[in-house]
């Protein structure tokens, strides 16, 4: 948490890390970020080591919350921080320990004993100061591996800490009276920011004065509009405008790079002039430049001396001298060339800048987001716009749902076993013991399941579990620290993963109390497994979003709003939702829906063919690009094996296309070079979510069935608990997720004025209750949906006849 300077009522709201020196602390958060910490490995010592204090002394304190209030040249300060550990000595004595961790044979480097020597000596003299008369504070160095345990006492002046104290405020208070100017900077380049474009789309107006609303009056705003009505640059001009003006920071939250990179387009449309830095973040994998992806200094060169090349190189002084938007590949040649780590330059340059472009999991995933978000994180001077916000629904979920595999237990005891050393072998063994673990607890939960099952709801051998924690933590701490003896650590180590995982999963566990989880068992292609299942998510996700100064969630299908504001945790008496038509003339699409085929699991077989044949049929009617989307792969090959389309390009999405594919695909949409294309993809992929066919790029879409997930476990439990608590099970199970990928997909055709074609929904469930509820209300003609049934390639060619290109009519907003 960065200083929180309140000017108009003079407080001061810091962490003990605030009152180092500023190198001191850029120190300290590498090594809270990445190294051995980064690998829990800290956590598992220190762990150990304070239950060892508990056991000899219930008086023992670990992780103890301190506060102080003091005034200091007219400001009230708070500093808040947790002290590792507060023991009692014989005489009376309350003891500090700051907890550190060091390899066998090593010591503390001097930057880093100077780093945790000043954090120990401040919590001693925040005790102090709050009335304890005898304290004293001390090093607790343990060795890794060997666990033996080194007090180091330390020299306690509290005089000259008050002064040192001191003289970092002033420090700090010189540095936000400095940065009033910059602030200045800002307001001024708020007044400047306009509608980057000529004219507004009907709706967008609406969209910017509920944004400025929301954010005048720290609420939350969920804004569901039709694709292509310009809803990010709607929202994102008066957040940028408000961040601006009262010192605040915008936080662009997606699902997928693509709309990551159409926020940042976006974002450079609304900074013509350079005025404010925005930056977008890649994932950790992506920005790393040492193959092992191991955050050490002892394996990788350029976690070597980060801070001290850092300073030298002042390569991110550097960048922030480079006016707009910093991207992840500049970034990374700057930093590379530096040999310093890309990744924690571009963590540096996310706490410096007004506006960041990330993914969901920077701000939700509890392993991976920025330490802003995390539980002690103060958010309330960040604004966050979270695109296409119906995703994190699931997103959420899917942080909370751990899986624990019998069969990846077994692959790291069998890789482990080539390493032929007794350490290899004993921490093999324990590989085989956790699946066997969990391949006992799956059958005996399968077994009582009864009937053949393959999943089922059962309990979770917890204690079991835990009980192989200490071994775990014991073994990983000497596999480090034999492949740092060696040199033989390798990328991806099926032992370091699995640590990982079993870490998460019994860290869930410890939360996953309540209706809102399930604990499973099932078999996936031969492989038992434990499954903790999140059915409601919005515990944790609003803990993140009620924080925060303002959110703003966008999506074209927000339908009901009240699922989505509940599941995502928003807090009801500061959430309001707007709901806006489509912006675009009706008679630049034609909505068709073939009510001659059936896509239900018991009827599909049947109508593989008769849905080919429709498809071909409608694309022979289309001048143009066309893109078809099925509710899975299965599905998708079934009805791509029967297709014969004359004169014409197909391309199937498959399980495994890479981002390269995708990319070739998008390149042979746009060249009017590769002829029309017919584009076969699933509903909820890359192809049908967050992607842009501008122009005549596409002239059809048809969607093949309501999209409803498979009938699994997890849908069966999902529908349970949301008929226990909205009465409204099956609908919000499978109905909302479905038609909401059927939106979606519709929606990549019509985003602009001038884009006219066909949307053809095949199947007659979308004339059926409760399908046709959610179909959007600017779809529907007077008559209902029955109006629109018919066959999609007469549709096509009659529709076609009447529209040439260009001949679509514009609608504007003028205010």
């Amino acid at each position: 948490m960065p200083p929180r300077f309140d000017e108009r009522n003079l407080t001061l709201d810091l962490a003990v890390a605030d009152l180092l020196d500023a190198q001191l602390r850029r120190n300290l958060g590498f090594a809270n970020r990445g190294g051995y910490e980064r690998l829990w490995l800290g956590q598992a010592i220190h762990s150990r080591y304070q239950e060892r204090a508990l056991a000899d002394d219930p008086a023992y304190r670990r992780e103890v919350p301190v506060s102080l209030e003091l005034e200091h040249r007219g400001w009230r300060v708070r500093i808040d921080g947790r002290i590792d550990g507060l023991r009692g000595s014989a005489e009376g004595v309350r003891v500090v320990e700051e907890i550190k961790s060091v390899r066998r044979g090593g010591q503390l480097s001097a930057a880093a004993r100077e780093i945790y020597e000043r954090q120990a000596l401040i919590y001693a003299w925040m005790l102090h100061r709050g009335g304890e008369e005898r304290v004293e504070a001390e090093l607790v160095l343990i060795e890794i591996g060997t666990e033996e345990v080194e007090r180091e006492p330390l020299e306690i002046d509290f005089q000259a800490l008050e002064a040192l104290v001191k003289k970092r405020l002033n420090s700090l208070l010189y540095a936000f009276e400095s940065g009033r100017a910059a602030a200045a900077e800002r307001r001024a380049a708020a007044a400047r920011l306009r509608f980057p474009y000529p004219e507004l789309r009907r709706g967008q107006r609406r969209i910017m004065d509920g944004v400025a609303a929301a954010l005048e009056a720290r609420g939350h705003l969920l804004v569901e509009a039709p694709t292509g009505i310009g809803k990010t640059v709607a929202a994102l001009l008066p957040a940028l405008r408000h961040a601006l003006e009262a010192e605040k920071r915008v936080f662009v939250l997606t699902a997928k790079t693509l709309q990551q990179e159409m926020a940042t387009a976006v974002l450079e449309t609304l900074n013509p002039d350079g005025a404010f830095h925005s930056l977008r973040l890649r994932a950790k994998a992506k920005m790393c430049a040492n193959d092992e992806v191991l955050c050490h200094e002892e394996f990788c060169p350029y976690a070597r001396d980060y801070y001290l090349k850092l300073h030298r190189s002042r390569v991110v002084q550097r960048l922030l001298g480079r006016a707009g938007t910093l991207l992840p590949d500049e970034i990374y040649a700057a930093a590379r060339g530096e040999e310093v780590c890309p990744f924690e330059v571009s963590l540096e340059l996310s706490s410096q800048v007004q506006f960041v472009v990330c993914d969901y999991n920077y701000a939700f995933d509890p392993y991976v987001s920025l330490s802003d978000f995390g539980q002690d994180g103060d958010l309330d001077d960040v604004i966050l716009v979270i695109d296409e916000i119906h995703n994190l629904v699931g997103r959420g979920r899917g942080y909370y749902s751990p899986h624990l595999s019998a069969r990846q237990a077994e692959e790291a005891a069998a890789a482990l076993a080539a390493g032929g050393t007794p350490l290899h072998y004993r921490t093999g063994a324990l590989c085989h013991r956790l699946a066997a673990l969990v391949s006992d607890s799956v059958r005996r939960g399968l077994e009582e399941a009864g009937g053949g099952a393959r999943a089922a709801e059962a309990p979770q051998p917890e204690d079991d579990l835990w009980a192989l924690r200490p071994d775990f933590d014991e073994a990983f701490v000497d596999y480090i620290e034999h492949q740092r003896e060696t040199s033989t650590y390798r990328a991806e180590d099926p032992f370091v993963g699995l640590y990982f995982d079993f870490l998460r999963y019994l860290n869930v566990l410890l939360v996953a109390t309540g209706e809102a989880f399930s604990h499973c068992v099932e078999v996936v292609e031969g492989d038992p497994r434990l499954q903790v299942l999140c059915k409601d998510p919005s515990r944790f996700l609003g803990a993140v979003i009620n924080r925060a100064h303002s959110v703003v969630g966008l999506s074209a299908t927000l339908s009901p709003p009240e699922f989505y504001r509940d599941l995502l945790g928003f807090d009801r008496e500061r959430t309001s939702v707007l709901s806006l038509p489509s912006p675009f003339p009706e008679e630049n699409r034609r909505l068709v829906i073939d009510d001659s085929v059936a896509t239900t699991w018991r009827q599909r077989e049947e109508n593989y063919q008769p849905i080919a044949d429709r498809l071909a049929a409608l694309v022979e009617g289309v001048p143009g690009n066309c893109l078809a989307l099925f509710p899975s792969y299965r599905f998708l090959d079934e009805v791509a094996r029967r297709l014969r389309v004359r004169g014409r390009r197909v391309i199937v999405q498959t399980r495994d296309s890479s981002d390269r594919a995708r990319v070739e695909t998008l390149e042979a949409l746009r060249s009017p070079l590769a002829g029309d294309v017919l584009l076969l993809a699933v509903a909820g992929g890359v192809f049908a979510e967050g992607v842009d066919y501008p122009g005549q790029m596409l002239r059809a879409v048809a969607v093949v069935g309501p999209c409803l997930p498979a009938v699994t476990l997890e849908q069966a439990l999902l529908k349970a608990y949301y008929q226990e608590r909205f009465e409204r099970g099956f609908e919000y199970a499978f109905v909302v997720p479905g038609m909401t990928r059927v939106v979606q997909a519709a929606g990549r055709l019509i985003r602009s004025a001038d884009d006219t074609g066909v949307i053809a929904l095949l199947d007659r469930r979308f004339l059926a209750s409760p399908y046709r509820e959610h179909l959007p209300e600017h779809w529907l003609p007077p008559e209902g949906p029955e109006a629109l049934v018919g066959d999609p390639g007469e549709a096509a060619r009659g529709f076609f006849s009447g529209h040439a290109p260009g001949s679509a009519a514009r609608l504007t907003d003028s205010g």
